[in-house]
This record gives C-alpha cells, sequence and structure tokens, in this order.
C-alpha cells in the first residue's frame, strides 16, 4: 500500500466525514464529528461530492476557529463555496474561468520563453551536432553575442559586444562593452565570488547542464540589452535563458549555439530603461539571477536532452529556479538551510492573495511566490524524513529535475512516487496548513512549520519585507460564501457562538466538480 505524505491525523478530537447530498441538501449521516478540541488541535474535513457536514461537540462561546477550504483539482478554474447551517443550500454552481489577472513585461516574456521551448526539437540539431569554434580565451578579449529585442518575439536580435571580465573552470562572464568599465572589478567580485563557488552545490543538487559547443564552459552576459528587452514591454526583466541557444542558428537564427544567459547590467540613470541602483543591481538583483538562470539551463539539458522528454512545465520550472537561488545557504549537508535574498518579496505578494491565486497555471510574480513557497515546503519535508517518495531534500530536487516528467504529475512522483494527480491533496493540504501555523505557537508539529524562513516576521531582503502570514476573513455571519481558485487556499474564522447558533453543525457546499478539502483548527484555548 502506498504510503501517504499526510498521515492520520492523530490529534486530541474525532473528525467523521458525511457528504452533503445532491444540490448541497444533508445526507442521513450523523456528520462529521469535532469533539475535545483543544488549542492547535486540526480536523481534516473529508468532502463528499457536493461538500460536508461538521458536528461540533463541546463548544465554547468564546473559543475562536480556523476553516481552510482548498481546491486540489488539477485544471485552472475558480470554485464557488458556501458555509452554512445544515440543509441550506445558495450556492452557485457555476465554475468560473480562472483570470491570470495583472501580468508584467517580466511574467509574460518568461512564459512565452518556457512555452516556446516546448516545441524545439532537439532530435534534429542535439548538442552532438554543433560545431561552435573552440578557443583559448583570455581576460579582457572580447566576444560578439546575439541578444534577443523583443518581449513577444524570438526572431529579432540585436549583436553587442562583450568584453570578458572573469573565468574559472566552469563558466566565462563577459560584460557589454558599454558599460563594462563603469563596473569595477571589487563590484564584479561582490556578486561574481559566490556564485563561483556555489556552481559545484549547484551541479550536485539540480543535475549537469549540457556542453553543445565542448568548452566545458557556460557563459554569463551582463548587458543593457536586457534592460532594453525589459524596457520595450514596459518593465524589468532581470535575466533570461533562452533554449535556442542550444541549437543550430541554421534553425533559430537568433542561437549564439552555447550554453549562455544573460542578466541585465546597472543602470542609475535609466540609461537603457528602467532605474537600477548599482547597489541593488549587486545586492539582490545579479546575486539572485545568476542561480535562477543556470537552474533554468540544467533543467533543460535534465529533461529534453538526458531524459527525452518536453522542457519543464513553465510554473514548477520557475519555481524550481527560485529554489536555486536559495543555494548560497547550502551547508556541510548538502542542504539549502536559508531562503535567497529575492525571494521573502515574492513569498508576500502570494501569502497576501492564497485564495486568488493558482500557483501551478502560470508564472506571474505572485504565482511564483506560491510555486516557490510550495517547493520550498516540499524540499524541507524530504529533508525532514516526512517525504513518502524521497528520501530527503536532494533526493526530492534530483527526482524533480532527472526525469521526463513535467508539471504536477512530476511533483506527485517525486513527492509520493504515485501517479495519481488526485494525490496532490496530500501536499497541498499540509502546505496550507503549515503557512498559517508556521511561526505561531499553534503547533510544534514538523510537518506544519517552515525552518528557513519566518513567515511572521521583517526579512532581511534589502526591501524591509515584512511577512505577517497568510490573509484571512472573519466570517461576521452565516451564511457565508466565496471563491476559491485551483491549488488555493481560503482562510476563515469563525467564533464558538457562531458554531452554537447553528446547533454545533456546519454545513460546507461546493460547486459541481471542485475536487474540495479543508482543515479546521482550534486558533485558542478552551
Amino acid at each position: 500500500m502506498k504510503q501517504k505524505f499526510f498521515h492520520s491525523v492523530f490529534f486530541a478530537l474525532a473528525l467523521l466525514s458525511a457528504a452533503c447530498g445532491s444540490g448541497g441538501t444533508t445526507s442521513d449521516e450523523s456528520g462529521e464529528l469535532v469533539e475535545s478540541l483543544v488549542l492547535g488541535s486540526i480536523s481534516e474535513i473529508e468532502f463528499g461530492t457536493d461538500g460536508a457536514v461538521i458536528q461540533f461537540d463541546s463548544v465554547s462561546a468564546s473559543q475562536t476557529y480556523l476553516i481552510d477550504i482548498f481546491s486540489y483539482n488539477d485544471s485552472s478554474a475558480t470554485y464557488a463555496f458556501e458555509i452554512t447551517t445544515e440543509g441550506s443550500s445558495n450556492i452557485s454552481q457555476a465554475v468560473m474561468a480562472l483570470t491570470s489577472g495583472s501580468i508584467d513585461v517580466t511574467e509574460d516574456f518568461h512564459e512565452q520563453l518556457r512555452n516556446a521551448e516546448e516545441t524545439l526539437d532537439g532530435e534534429v540539431v542535439e548538442a552532438s551536432n554543433l560545431h561552435a569554434s573552440v578557443q583559448a580565451l583570455t581576460i579582457g578579449s572580447t566576444s560578439s553575442f546575439k541578444v534577443i529585442t523583443s518581449t513577444s518575439s524570438s526572431s529579432s536580435y540585436t549583436t553587442v559586444t562583450g568584453k570578458l571580465r572573469y573565468e574559472n573552470d566552469d563558466f566565462y562572464l563577459y560584460i557589454d562593452t558599454r558599460v563594462s568599465d563603469s563596473i569595477s572589478d571589487s563590484e564584479m567580485n561582490s556578486f561574481v565570488t559566490n556564485f563561483a563557488a556555489s556552481v559545484a552545490s549547484e551541479r550536485t543538487l539540480f543535475g549537469g547542464e549540457s556542453d553543445v559547443n565542448g568548452d566545458g564552459h557556460f557563459i554569463v552576459l551582463i548587458t543593457p540589452a536586457v534592460n532594453q528587452l525589459g524596457a520595450s514591454g514596459g518593465g524589468i526583466i532581470t535575466g533570461f535563458f533562452y533554449a535556442i541557444d542550444l541549437y543550430s542558428s541554421d534553425t533559430y537564427a537568433a542561437s549564439n549555439e552555447m550554453e549562455i544567459y544573460y542578466t541585465l547590467a546597472p543602470d542609475p540613470s535609466g540609461t537603457y530603461g528602467t532605474a537600477v541602483s548599482e547597489s541593488f543591481a549587486y545586492s539582490n538583483y545579479l546575486v539572485s539571477v545568476l542561480p535562477h538562470e543556470f537552474q533554468h539551463m540544467i533543467s533543460y539539458n535534465q529533461h529534453v536532452f538526458l531524459n527525452g522528454g518536453s522542457s519543464e512545465s513553465s510554473f514548477l520550472n520557475e519555481g524550481m529556479s527560485h529554489l536555486a537561488e536559495d543555494i548560497y545557504s547550502i551547508n556541510s549537508d548538502n542542504y539549502m538551510a536559508e531562503v535567497g535574498v529575492e525571494n521573502p518579496s515574492r513569498i508576500a505578494n502570494y501569502l497576501d492573495a492564497t485564495d486568488s491565486t493558482c500557483f501551478i497555471c502560470g508564472s506571474s510574480l505572485v504565482q511564483r511566490g506560491g510555486s516557490y513557497l510550495f517547493m520550498r515546503y516540499l524540499y524541507e519535508q524530504a529533508q525532514k524524513g516526512n517525504m513518502s517518495g524521497a528520501s530527503d531534500g536532494a533526493d526530492f530536487i534530483n527526482r524533480l529535475l532527472n526525469t521526463s516528467r513535467t508539471g504536477l504529475s512530476n511533483i506527485v512522483f517525486a513527492a509520493l512516487e504515485s501517479t495519481d494527480n488526485a494525490d496532490f491533496k496530500d501536499l497541498l493540504g499540509p502546505f496550507g496548513l503549515a503557512m498559517y501555523l508556521s511561526d505561531t505557537d499553534l503547533t510544534t508539529d514538523n510537518r506544519y512549520t517552515f525552518e528557513g524562513i519566518d513567515l511572521r516576521a521583517v526579512q532581511d531582503d534589502n526591501r524591509s519585507t515584512s511577512l505577517e502570514g497568510t490573509a484571512f476573513q472573519s466570517i461576521s455571519s452565516l451564511a457565508f460564501s466565496d471563491t476559491v481558485v485551483t491549488a488555493g487556499h481560503s482562510y476563515m474564522t469563525l467564533t464558538g457562538d457562531q458554531i452554537i447558533a447553528t446547533g454545533n453543525r456546519l454545513q460546507i457546499n461546493v460547486a459541481d466538480g471542485m475536487l474540495a478539502g479543508g482543515f479546521v483548527v482550534q486558533l485558542d484555548a478552551d
């Protein structure tokens, strides 16, 4: 029998599920029984086709309860739900198409690249068929590189000249000659040195990149062409990897026929686009984008060239690249102990919108906050020994990269050794509890806590980001109706006197087709 990641709840309570009948009416069952709750007690709600009935026992008017409702569907949609008294149902059965909301140039551009990579043909011009020249390089020498110039098309490009400013056995760092003289060696070393020291660790965790031109190196190009690319779409692009560079320029004209990725350049005066201060570029953007884009390069090689699959789904590819930004905290146990400097601000945006953000549906900045935090959670759980499909955090990452699987099915198999996407529930549910309960006094169970980040503290990220846990709603009266998106969590609190007024029985109705999960947590002592 397959072991579940989320084991049977063993807290001091009992909870027996009973589905609602057709159309939201109650069944003949006695309902779920919540009894003898204590501070922090967690009870799982087992939903039927249309919902569930919960019966509470020994409720005090002064107590407060959290209800967490989530959707573990694997297709993007927004689902209605209702919390009401037993026997009542006014729920809208409409299932709404999920809209992506506000999308900026960075999100749209990277989504475009990841989607385009799914159609590249590795059989025609794979690594061994390329014949780019390999030559000895010296610091100060220059080379020409093609850089795409449109956020909506990959066929247009410009050619820039880069000066070699750094080299080691792993990579060459070029800086566009237009800005090279404005970046001193000490400034360059402020972001290059730590990355250079982390390359071996990133390869160990995530896998190796390809070597299509046979030079044994990858290239990083810092160029204001990236600043200009972002400005052309009205925003900022910090960097990108695009797999056409691994193919012949006879097929893709903009290809450099080598492993290369591109980053923005400091631009304090805004000459090339949005002003980017030198200090922030060095402390935040560049230190983060280097391991981030390297993961994209590694991922393409692992999924496509080595395992014969397609490139990783955009949401998971971005989530893994943000996880790779944590590489600087790697310790002697080969474990990334803390989050990277740019990740807290993304997490903050997600925690404010967990009910309306489907992090498996796209790669907007808010969605990335969710996909990163989810991957961070699973990575930590694997390291704690709580993951049935992976022996530790490193094994979990390896299972995600060294495979032809992609997307949600990749996550479920890597974590649980399961080929059933319905088992996503066993990952998404505890993740939602951890987001709410971590860094509170409500639990010491390590399945429901984060270790690499405090979700209720000001972050040391040069942005003064303050995390305050998840957003939630206080239910003022019943019936209460709302919506939740695929992979979303909706958190609501209600008081004991509200529950008593219902006869200690609540009914939860859900829209047709919603795969619902949920929990009840007591938030204060008896």
